[in-house]
C-alpha cells in the first residue's frame, strides 16, 4: 500500500535510517519537505543521511535550510557540527557545540562531539577539561566517563583510565564497551589474565563481536596458550572468512614456551600445512589488523635452516599484498635512478625499525647510527606507525640528520619512503613485526639490507644483502640466506657502547640469593631456550647438588608458569633449586651478573645482547657454538677477545662437563673472569665495524646502477 500521510512517510524514513539505507530514506523525506509540521526535520534528516552517505557539500545544504527555518533546531545543528568534522574544521565544531549547549547544557551529543574535536587536534589537556565540565553538567553521563578513560589511556595514564572505566560501569553494569576498554588497559599494564577476564565479560555481553574474538586469541598465545589461541582466531575467521590475519593466526601460530620437542614439531608441521592451505585460498585478502601474530620470526628458535620455508611465507605475503604493490610499485619512478649521494655527495643512508627506544635493538645499533662518518653519510632513522616513544628515541632522533615516522597507511608510508630519497636503506628488525615485511617489497631505495639484529635470512629477494661478520658465519652459511651475504671482517658485527654502561657492586641479600650456593644463571627470555636445554639443565643439577639455578621472569606472567611447569617434568632438579626474578633496571642487571659466579648461554638460540653485559663484568659464559650465527656470538666474541681458556664447548657432553668443572672450581672461574675484564675492551666500541660497514656502503653503492 502506498505511503501517503506525512505521518507515515516520516515513520517509514526512519525506519530505513535505522537500518542503514540512506540512499532509500531520502525520497520519503523529500516528499514531506514542504509540510509545516515535518519540513525542519525531513531537510535535517536528509543532510544527515547525505552526511552518512560521504557527501558533506550536499548534505550541509539541507541542513543550512533546517537552519534557515529555525536557528536554534539542536537536531540541525548537530548535523553541522557533523559536518564540520568530516571537513576536519574543528574550530567550528566547537563553536557550534558551544551555541548547542548554551542552548541546552544536557545534549550529550554536542559534548561529546566538542570533546572528540579536541582529542583529534591532541588537545589533550582540554579535552579532559572539557570531560570535567560534562561529568559537573550531567555527573550519570556513561559517555562522558568512557570518554574520560579513552582519553587517560591515550596520554598513559592507566590507573586514572582504569577509575574511569569504574565510573562508567557503576552507571552502566552492562556496558560491553567499557569491559572491552578495560581489557586493553590491563592488557598495555601487562595484566593478561585481569584482561582476559574483562574481555570474557566483554564477549558474554555481546557473543558476536569479532573484533573481541581476536583479541581474546591474542591474548591467550601472548600467555602461551597457543591452541586456545588457535581455535578463537578460527572462530573469528570463520565470520571473516577473506580476512588473511585471522587465517595465517590460526594456522601459523607457533608455541612461545613449547612444552615439549613433540610439541614444537607438531606446531611446525601444522605451520606447513597452513601455508599450503593459504597459498590455495584464493579468497583471502591481506588485512592490517592489529591482533595480527609475526609468524615467522620464532622459527629461529628452532634450530633448523628455514630459508626456504621463510621465502615460501614471503612469497605469500607478496601475492596477498599485490593489490597494494600495483598501487605504488612504479618501476619509473625516479628515484631509482637517481646518482648516488644526491645533491650533498654524502650517501643517504635509512635505518628503519619499529624499536629505536628502550630495547635491544637500540643497544645494537645506537653506535653505528652515532659513529658513522658525517662526511660521507647523511643519516636518517626512521620509525614505524607502532614505535614508541621515550628519552632513548629522542636522543637517537637527536644523532640524525633527519627523524621520519611512519604512517600505518602502507600505502603512506611507501610514499613517504620514497620521498626520502635514499641510497641505503637498513631494515635493522625485519620479521619481528607482523606486516613491516612488505615495506622491502616497494623497493624505496636502490639498495636493501639487514643484518645481525635479525637472527636468520628474511626471506625477502628485495632485501640485497645481510650484512654479518666473517668470523661470525661458519663455511657455506650463504646457502641459508636469501640475501647476499656480507661478512664484514673481524668478529662481532656490532658497535657496543661503554658510554653510560656503570653498575655498583651489589650483594647477593640485594637480589635474596642463597648466600652459601653457587650461582649458575641463564638471563635469557624464556622462549629462547628450548626444550632440548632442559636435559642439559638437568644433567648439571644433578651432578653438582651445591648449585643455585638463577633465571629472569618473563614479563607476562603465564609464560613464567608455562616454563615452570614444564621445568618440573623434564628438569626436576633444576626446578626445585630455581630462582625466577623479577624484570631490573640495566645497572641492577650488571651487579646480577657480577653476583652469579657462572652463566649459561643456551643452545640453538644463545646470548647477543646479553653477551656484551656479562663481559662488561667479566662474569664467563658457558657457551656450545652451533651452525648458526644465533648460537656463535659467545664463541666468535671470546675469539675477539682472545681470552685465556675459552669456556666453549664443541658437544653437549662437552657442556655439561665444562660447567661441572668451573662449577667445582671457583680459582678458575676467577682466572676466566680476570682475563675477560682484561681483554673486553677489543668487543667495545668499535671503530673497526664501523669503518668496515662505511667502506663496505661505498663499495655497494659505486656498484649499483642508480
Amino acid at each position: 500500500m502506498e505511503l501517503t500521510s506525512p505521518d507515515d512517510l516520516y515513520r517509514r524514513a526512519q525506519a530505513l535510517y535505522t537500518a542503514g539505507c540512506y540512499r532509500e530514506a531520502i525520497p520519503y523525506l523529500n516528499r514531506i519537505r514542504t509540510n509545516e509540521l515535518y519540513g525542519i526535520r525531513a531537510n535535517s534528516n536528509i543532510g544527515s543521511c547525505l552526511l552518512m552517505m560521504g557527501y558533506i557539500r550536499p548534505a550541509q545544504r539541507y541542513i543550512d535550510r533546517a537552519l534557515r527555518q529555525d536557528p536554534t533546531y539542536i537536531p540541525a545543528l548537530l548535523n553541522r557540527a557533523k559536518a564540520f568534522e568530516a571537513q576536519q574544521q574543528h574550530a567550528e565544531v566547537q563553536e557550534v557545540c558551544q551555541d548547542i549547549l548554551d542552548r541546552n547544557p544536557d545534549e550529550e551529543e554536542a559534548w561529546m562531539h566538542w570533546v572528540m574535536s579536541l582529542s583529534v587536534t591532541h588537545e589533550d589537556a582540554s579535552a579532559l577539561q572539557q570531560v570535567k565540565r560534562w561529568q559537573s553538567q550531567l555527573p550519570n553521563s556513561f559517555l562522558a566517563h568512557l570518554l574520560e578513560g579513552e582519553l587517560l589511556f591515550g596520554q598513559g595514564s592507566y590507573n586514572e583510565a582504569i577509575a574511569a572505566y569504574g565510573e562508567a560501569l557503576r552507571i552502566n553494569p552492562n556496558a560491553e564497551k567499557a569491559y572491552f576498554d578495560l581489557s586493553v588497559v590491563m592488557l598495555k599494564l601487562e595484566h593478561h589474565a585481569a584482561s582476559l577476564k574483562y574481555l570474557d565479560k566483554a564477549i558474554s555481553l555481546n557473543p558476536e563481536a569479532i573484533s573481541y574474538w581476536s583479541r581474546k586469541a591474542q591474548i591467550l598465545w601472548l600467555m602461551a596458550r597457543s591452541n586456545e589461541a588457535s581455535d578463537w582466531f578460527g572462530k573469528a575467521y570463520s565470520m571473516q572468512p577473506e580476512s588473511a590475519t585471522l587465517f595465517l593466526n590460526q594456522h601459523l601460530l607457533l608455541p612461545s614456551i613449547p612444552g615439549s620437542g613433540e610439541e614444537i614439531d607438531l606446531a611446525r608441521k601444522r605451520f606447513v600445512q597452513g601455508l599450503e592451505l593459504a597459498e590455495n585460498t584464493t579468497s583471502l585478502k591481506l588485512d592490517f589488523l592489529d591482533v595480527a601474530i609475526p609468524h615467522t620470526f620464532t622459527l629461529a628458535y628452532h634450530n633448523r635452516d628455514d630459508r626456504a620455508l621463510i621465502e615460501r611465507y614471503i612469497s605469500l605475503m607478496r601475492n596477498l599484498a599485490e593489490p597494494l604493490l600495483s598501487k605504488h610499485s612504479d618501476l619509473d619512478h625516479p628515484l631509482r635512478h637517481k646518482k648516488a649521494g644526491g645533491h650533498s655527495g654524502r650517501l643517504r643512508i635509512g635505518f628503519l625499525s619499529q624499536f629505536f627506544s628502550w630495547h635491544s635493538n637500540t643497544i645494537a645499533f645506537e653506535g653505528l647510527i652515532r659513529y658513522l662518518d658525517r662526511q660521507l653519510f647523511e643519516v636518517v632513522i626512521i620509525h614505524s606507525a607502532k614505535s614508541k616513544r621515550d628519552d632513548f628515541r629522542d636522543s637517537l632522533d637527536a644523532l640524525c640528520d633527519q627523524a621520519i615516522q611512519l604512517s600505518t597507511d602502507y600505502g603512506e608510508s611507501f610514499d613517504t619512503l620514497h620521498s626520502l630519497s635514499l641510497d641505503i636503506i637498513f631494515f635493522t628488525d625485519i620479521g619481528m613485526s607482523s606486516y613491516e615485511f612488505i615495506l622491502p617489497f616497494i623497493g624505496s631505495a636502490p639498495i636493501q639490507m639487514t643484518g645481525w639484529g635479525v637472527p636468520q635470512t628474511s626471506g625477502i629477494r628485495e632485501i640485497d644483502y645481510y650484512v654479518s661478520a666473517a668470523e661470525l658465519e661458519p663455511e657455506g652459511a650463504e646457502d641459508s640466506y636469501t640475501e647476499t651475504l656480507v661478512r664484514l671482517p673481524g668478529g662481532l658485527p656490532c658497535f657496543f657502547p661503554t658510554t653510560g654502561m656503570h653498575f655498583c657492586p651489589l650483594p647477593r641479600d640485594y637480589f635474596l640469593l642463597p648466600s652459601n650456593d653457587t650461582l649458575v644463571g641463564c638471563l635469557q627470555s624464556l622462549h629462547k631456550l628450548h626444550p632440548d636445554f632442559d636435559n642439559i639443565l638437568e644433567r648439571i643439577a644433578q651432578q653438582n647438588p651445591e648449585v643455585a639455578f638463577i633465571f629472569v621472569e618473563d614479563r607476562i606472567e603465564a609464560r613464567t608458569s608455562a616454563f615452570l611447569e614444564r621445568l618440573s617434568r623434564t628438569a626436576p632438579s633444576v626446578h626445585q633449586k630455581c630462582l625466577m626474578l623479577a624484570h631490573m633496571s640495566r645497572g641492577e642487571y650488571h651487579s646480577l651478573c657480577h653476583c652469579i659466579d657462572l652463566l649459561l648461554d643456551p643452545i640453538y638460540f644463545g646470548s647477543g645482547i646479553t653477551f656484551f653485559e656479562a663481559s662488561f663484568v667479566g662474569t664467563p659464559i658457558i657457551s656450545l657454538e652451533g651452525e648458526y650465527l644465533r648460537s656463535r656470538v659467545v664463541a666468535c666474541g671470546y675469539r675477539e677477545m682472545g681470552i685465556d681458556d675459552m669456556p666453549i664447548a664443541s658437544t653437549i657432553e662437552d657442556y655439561v662437563e665444562l660447567a661441572t668443572q668451573l662449577v667445582t672450581d671457583p680459582e678458575r672461574r676467577n682466572r676466566m673472569r680476570e682475563s675477560i675484564l682484561s681483554h673486553n675492551h677489543r668487543i667495545f666500541n668499535r671503530m673497526d665495524y664501523i669503518r668496515n660497514f662505511e667502506q663496505f656502503c661505498l663499495n655497494a653503492a659505486s656498484n649499483s646502477i642508480f
